[in-house]
């Protein structure tokens, strides 16, 4: 189960200037996933991106650390000039992850507890 992981900022770990800096579009979100696929550091990628969270979710991979390409494909759509602030990332392994994403996709993290938006 520790081929999972997700990495991500979201309402409860970062302020909204830094929630804009890696808000993602839907083909920005797509390059990202395609370029972690053609690099092989992950068997599958999933981007979730609103106006209140951005995670990259990982699964697979052996090459690397899946925790570690997260947190660095994260850092660089923030941009160098600006490094992300440590304590702004959240990072969950295996069952962790899993029980995180149930919370998201159930709308129990959200800022507006029961919201659908990512369902839709």
């Amino acid at each position: 189960m520790n081929r999972i992981c997700v990495v991500g900022v979201s309402h409860r770990t970062a302020p909204v200037a830094i929630r804009e800096r890696i808000a993602l579009t839907p083909e920005r979100a797509r390059c990202l996933v395609g370029g972690i696929a053609a690099a092989g550091d992950a068997d599958d990628a999933i981007v979730v991106s609103t106006c209140n969270r951005t995670e990259l979710y990982l699964v697979g991979g052996q090459k690397r650390d899946l925790v570690a390409v997260a947190e660095a494909e994260l850092a660089a759509i923030a941009g160098e000039r600006d490094p992300l602030p440590e304590d702004c990332l959240y990072r969950h392994r295996g069952e962790a992850a899993i029980v995180h994403l149930f919370r998201v996709a159930s709308g129990l993290d959200s800022l507006v507890p029961g919201e659908t938006e990512l369902l839709g």
